[in-house]
């Protein structure tokens, strides 16, 4: 049992570093952002998914209008492309997959709405697309990744390769899909599609500025 802990332990720390090394965020800005620690947790559930694999996280890709969306993670794995939009949202939530929006609703009543997430995934989706289009449609799961502060009380969706779940479960379905899914990547093509995406991770002020923009365009 200690070694199982100390195991745990070096696992937990290397899971860090490799996070910081990723995206330049040290463990104090993470937990003090409420949309980056919703990322990082995600992360975490992945590091026990068996098989090949690689991860980036705040992918910024041209869309077909030219405008830069962001991918809050990506997972290649040799049984496909997961893609993680990462919502760190507290209260009820209540939502259809048509829908153009959300509601989130707090105890005191108050609601807010927000752009419906996997119609923001599947525009991520899309946008890889548009870069490897080698790679089939089939390849690609869109999964919308809520915190487990939040009750998800109504969510009726028919979208296919899709799944909206709290991120407690988000281990026991990466284990589900990757077991039951077919290898699609070889080794050697998932570092290709990796290094591909990679230069999509180094972005510069105007083009976080011009992301930011869209998402204000979304909430009008």
């Amino acid at each position: 049992m200690f070694k199982q802990f100390i195991k745990k332990v070096k696992n937990t720390v290397q899971s860090h570093k490799d996070y910081s090394n990723a995206t330049g965020h040290s463990l104090l800005h993470v937990v003090s952002n409420k949309g980056l620690f919703g990322e990082y947790l995600s992360n975490f559930s992945l590091n026990s998914v068996q098989g090949v694999s690689r991860t980036l996280y705040n992918i910024y890709l041209p869309m077909r209008n030219g405008k830069p969306t962001e991918i809050d993670l990506v997972f290649i794995h040799e049984t496909g492309i997961y893609v993680i939009e990462s919502k760190n949202y507290s209260a009820w939530i209540y939502g259809n997959g048509d829908d153009q929006n959300w509601t989130q609703v707090f105890p005191n009543r108050k609601k807010f709405s927000f752009y419906n997430p996997i119609k923001q995934n599947e525009t991520h989706i899309r946008a890889l697309q548009h870069v490897f289009r080698y790679i089939p449609t089939e390849a690609y799961t869109n999964l919308v990744v809520f915190s487990d502060r939040c009750e998800l009380k109504k969510i009726h969706y028919t979208q296919r390769h899709t799944h909206v779940l709290k991120r407690p479960a988000l281990r026991k379905l990466m284990k589900e899909l990757t077991t039951k899914n077919k290898t699609l990547f070889t080794p050697a093509e998932v570092i290709n599609i990796y290094t591909g995406l990679k230069e999509y991770a180094i972005t510069d002020a105007a083009t976080i500025e011009q992301h930011k923009q869209n998402v204000a365009q979304y909430k009008k």
